[in-house]
């Protein structure tokens, strides 16, 4: 993760900075250090200053949070000396960290109307996991891990729904999606019915077929209804934020595990054949073709791969198991059973894909798997879903005692009406832990809702529960800071990052973009960091064979560049065999700049004017140089980005240091040892 008190503006966006701030609160198992001379214990810092500024300060133990949060990985493997230099390099960053923040507080940033909505989004937005996750985390992670054992291959039909639809309108398409799953039972194609019916688009095409899937793979309560569905048989329907869905499961197997691949691809061209009388799977074939000759795979990748993000890779791809890639791609990957086994084109609609298995996995333990899980439970667990749970957890936890009697009046006032029915606003009807919850509150939530009286008995019981469940969630909501520790760390980081991001675009990114003069400056000023190194305009000829070079030469004038044009023509004309046959490669090449590997020939030859030819790799060059260019400064113009980020830096440093004269920091060294000694244990 990059440390989000080293980043920038011009690095990074807002989200990404706060939210990296408090993206999860740190968990690891330590296991105490057997060493042979060093026999003192731990010492407890929980409520030890490590540094002070002005007349606030930050205790060791929330310091280390930030750190470990921040460093844990990059610390394994470091020597005393090495720790000991991490963590001072890190209370730096942290010092001026909180400066920041301080200026922020200092300049009333925390009580404007824009920070008070999105901090309270992003808050509750941190106290889900804590409702959610710590109570009901494992037995999602046992049940998720159990599951991956199988995939299933389902179909499904939907009827979506409208976002916010009251729970009395939701009726409707829950009939209309039962009416359906009555017509699959009466022995109706369900593809046919999902052609028919569905509003997911693609039904249209495959008749509602999703093909294999396993856990976390799609939303929970979906996930849920198709493990709990027979084959052959079609589940009740069931909701989801898109809708209603009816889920026929028509296949279960063995979890195929998972499989690393890389591949080859071949775009399709926009408006031209995509069948196997195309171009782009001709050159497929052809580079298929060389690779059963035993032609070097990274070296095709390199040059002829359009997957961009892949090809300097060799094509590698991350592991994926079932339902990770589109069908066909997967279908081939799975596949293959060897280790360097390679398919031959695949067609997705992105275009030909040649396929490389590099590895392939069973299902690994759950401890070797439980982070990912972890993280896959708490995206896929549905609230709604949750709530009857936990609310009956938090009713042993917060000590609740109910009024019954008082209970039953309130549900009875509901039903009956204000009209024919008066409570006393002060009548208690629940108590959890220290508060007590009145007829007022229950009339408050009625009126926030519009719920109109009376309402029939069975809806006044749903309403009561749902007031009482609500108001139960607000309650540990409201005191989750008081038991968990990690979640105050966490609101209090969000709340600081938000305020960090404000108070660095006011003093530094916006003024250094808008300051014209001060940039300008800026630039005249350090002109020797704004540099060309020597450069060249060539052209690479790049050939299977000196023939083949001897027929490119002759269609390239050695004055002009050439155009994409003129390129293309070139590589058609001599690549009508075979794509390896010819490659171009034009460009202005600086002195230790970035090459693909056809182009590092550039560096075999001497720069100057003039043409040389030279065999490298298996390969017949002819590099034409028709320019030097001599080393220059840079234009401003040409390094503006680059000047605006130095510039901030430099507002940067100077405005810490005005704060580091308003709010003096002190640093408690003997904390910082004790510290330092402490993490030695940690390992």
């Amino acid at each position: 993760m990059m440390n989000p008190i080293q980043t920038t503006k011009y690095h990074l966006p807002r989200l990404i900075i706060f939210s990296a701030i408090a993206f999860m609160a740190f968990s690891c198992t330590t296991k105490k250090k057997v060493a042979d001379t060093n026999t003192a214990q731990p010492i407890n810092l929980s409520e030890r200053a490590i540094f002070s500024y002005g007349q606030d300060s930050v205790i060791a133990d929330d310091f280390l949070f930030a750190f470990l949060k921040n460093n844990h990985d990059s610390l394994q493997g470091k020597n005393p000396a090495q720790l000991e230099q991490s963590v001072k390099d890190y209370l730096q960053l942290y010092i001026n960290f909180k400066l920041k923040v301080k200026a922020a507080y200092g300049a009333g940033m925390d009580k404007n109307q824009s920070f008070l909505q999105e901090f309270d989004k992003y808050r509750e937005q941190l106290s889900k996991p804590y409702m959610v996750e710590n109570r009901l985390n494992e037995k999602m992670v046992l049940e998720a891990y159990d599951r991956l054992r199988e995939e299933i291959h389902a179909s499904h039909i939907l009827i979506s729904m409208p976002e916010n639809v009251s729970g009395d309108d939701t009726l409707q398409y829950y009939q209309k999606a039962d009416s359906i799953r009555r017509l699959a039972m009466q022995g109706n194609s369900f593809a046919m019915l999902a052609e028919k019916f569905s509003d997911d688009p693609s039904a249209a095409q495959n008749g509602g077929n999703l093909g294999f899937f396993s856990s976390m793979q799609m939303v929970y309560p979906f996930e849920n209804a198709a493990y709990q569905t027979t084959v052959g048989k079609t589940s009740n329907p069931v909701r989801t934020n898109f809708g209603y869905h009816i889920i026929k499961v028509q296949d279960r197997r063995p979890a195929q595990g998972r499989v690393k691949v890389a591949h080859i691809m071949i775009r399709h061209k926009e408006g031209e054949k995509q069948d196997e009388s195309s171009a782009e799977y001709d050159q497929a074939m052809k580079i298929y073709d060389e690779l059963q000759k035993g032609a070097d795979w990274k070296n095709l990748t390199e040059r002829f791969s359009e997957d961009l993000s892949t090809r300097s890779s060799g094509g590698e791809l991350p592991y994926f198991t079932t339902g990770g890639m589109l069908n066909t791609f997967e279908d081939a990957a799975f596949a293959l059973s060897q280790p360097g086994e390679i398919s031959k084109p695949v067609k997705t609609r992105y275009g030909w894909h040649i396929i490389k298995l590099l590895d392939r996995k069973g299902l690994e333990p759950l401890e070797m798997l439980r982070p990912l899980i972890e993280r896959k439970v708490q995206q896929n667990i549905q609230q709604a879903e949750m709530q009857p749970e936990m609310v009956s957890l938090l009713k042993e936890e917060n000590n609740y005692v109910p009024n019954k009697p008082m209970i039953a009046r309130a549900i009875k006032y509901m039903s009956a009406g204000p009209e024919q029915m008066t409570l006393d606003n002060k009548g208690e009807l629940f108590s959890v832990s220290d508060t007590m919850f009145t007829f007022s509150a229950l009339q408050a939530y009625l009126e926030k809702n519009n719920v109109k009286l009376p309402v029939d008995s069975a809806k006044a019981i749903q309403l009561y529960h749902q007031f009482e469940g609500d108001q139960i969630l607000a309650y540990e909501e409201t005191h989750l800071a008081e038991k968990y520790p990690d979640y105050r760390r966490l609101v209090q980081e969000y709340k600081e990052g938000i305020l960090l991001f404000d108070t660095m675009e006011a003093r530094v990114w916006k003024k250094a973009s808008e300051d014209d003069k001060g940039l300008l400056t800026y630039y005249q000023t350090h002109k020797d960091k704004y540099r060309w190194l020597k450069r060249v305009d060539a052209t690479l000829l790049d050939a299977k064979d000196q023939q083949t070079l001897d027929r490119a030469k002759k269609m390239v004038s050695k004055e002009e560049s050439l155009s994409k044009k003129n390129i293309t023509q070139i590589e058609t004309q001599l690549n009508t065999d075979s794509p390896l046959n010819i490659q171009v490669h034009q460009d202005v090449y600086e002195e230790g700049g970035p090459r693909t590997a056809a182009e590092s020939a550039i560096d075999k030859v001497a720069w100057e004017v003039g043409t040389s030819e030279l065999a490298s790799n298996e390969r017949n060059y002819q590099i034409i140089i028709r320019e030097v260019i001599l080393p220059r400064e840079k234009s401003f113009e040409e390094v503006k980005g680059l000047v605006i980020s130095d510039y901030q830096n430099e507002l940067e440093q100077a405005w810490v240091g005005e704060l580091k004269k308003k709010y003096p920091v002190k640093v408690n060294e003997q904390v910082v040892g004790q510290l330092i000694q402490n993490l030695s244990y940690k390992k």
